[in-house]
């Protein structure tokens, strides 16, 4: 083997261990930034939440649209930024009860937790309707808007709404693929309709 053959290997070799530091930094910036993180209080469940690696621009834009968004993604969820203090003016708790959670709300998210998003937007009810859906903002009562605003919730002009069976819902935000469950509803008046 001739000098520059010696000299071009030699560079190449340098070459690609400086590619295998560079790539062993990367590797290792990304799994220390990509770390699940899991709610802390004891009471609740330990459910995986989004914090700081969602995509700022998501946030800004968190309605997905079926050519590509969330909807091949399995639904994830967290109550992190539930707001559960005070009652409504109808007189309920925001709060929910063990009972609620064990019956009726944890039973249907780990169910909802087995779905992709495309599978939870295709459940319809016996009437057609679709069980799961966007809901403007707009659309709410008044109190419910002037507390999503008292949240600091005005970035997000459409809530997301699980039903729950009869007149129960889940409502909070989406982020990317992850809904953040602000508020547990019983009777159906945050959204009322004429049935």
């Amino acid at each position: 083997m001739g000098k520059r053959s010696e000299e071009r290997a030699k560079r190449k070799a340098q070459k690609q261990e400086r590619f295998e530091e560079a790539k062993a930094s990367f590797v290792q910036k990304v799994s220390e930034s990509h770390q699940p993180k899991y709610i802390s209080d004891p009471d609740t469940p330990k459910i995986p939440h989004v914090a700081s690696q969602v995509n700022q621009a998501a946030i800004s834009t968190p309605k997905a649209i079926k050519d590509g968004g969330r909807f091949g993604e399995i639904v994830t969820w967290c109550v992190k930024n539930k707001d559960i203090k005070g009652k409504w003016s109808w007189h309920c708790p925001r709060q929910w009860t063990d009972e609620e959670w064990n019956t009726d709300i944890s039973p249907h998210f780990e169910e909802f937790s087995q779905k992709t998003w495309a599978e939870i937007d295709e459940l319809a009810s016996g009437s057609g309707h679709k069980m799961h859906h966007d809901q403007e903002i707009s659309t709410l009562i008044k109190e419910a808007r002037r507390r999503w605003k008292k949240l600091g919730l005005e970035q997000f002009d459409t809530a997301f709404r699980f039903r729950l069976g009869g007149t129960k819902r889940a409502w909070g935000y989406i982020v990317q693929s992850h809904f953040f469950f602000v508020w547990w509803e019983r009777k159906h008046k945050i959204y009322p309709t004429n049935k």
